[in-house]
């Protein structure tokens, strides 16, 4: 899941871009694939249990909260260092895969990953229409 999340961010255009106080923890189309797959408070509830977990390896991920539409608050310490940003993005969406992967299996996890960013599932350095 890790290698796959890896991938979701290589494609993601605020991987390259500065990040910024706005910059999403995952992948934007895959948050709006999820929406589509399990409706907001799902998204949100699954977005949640993700950052929870991954609080463990990104301590900094204690700080931030979900909004109502499943944006992202309270990051700015994130931001602040690139590396960081890019270890939470990582850690957030390999949490969220997984427990894709136990909620609704592998298959559909893949599935969903493959629809919502076609580049994921193939070559990670093309950076192309994943954000």
């Amino acid at each position: 899941m890790r290698e796959l999340a890896q991938r979701l961010w290589a494609a993601s255009p605020c991987s390259s871009d500065p990040p910024s106080p706005s910059a999403p923890l995952v992948n934007e189309r895959l948050r709006r694939s999820l929406i589509q797959l399990a409706g907001t408070d799902g998204f949100q509830s699954l977005l949640r249990r993700s950052i929870a977990l991954a609080g463990a390896e990104v301590p900094t991920l204690r700080v931030v909260n979900v909004s109502s539409d499943g944006r992202i608050h309270g990051i700015e310490q994130l931001v602040a260092n690139a590396l960081t940003a890019e270890q939470a993005a990582i850690a957030v969406t390999t949490h969220m895969l997984g427990l894709l992967v136990t909620f609704i299996g592998e298959p559909l996890t893949y599935s969903v990953v493959r629809d919502a960013c076609p580049v994921s599932a193939g070559d990670s350095s093309q950076k192309r229409g994943c954000s």
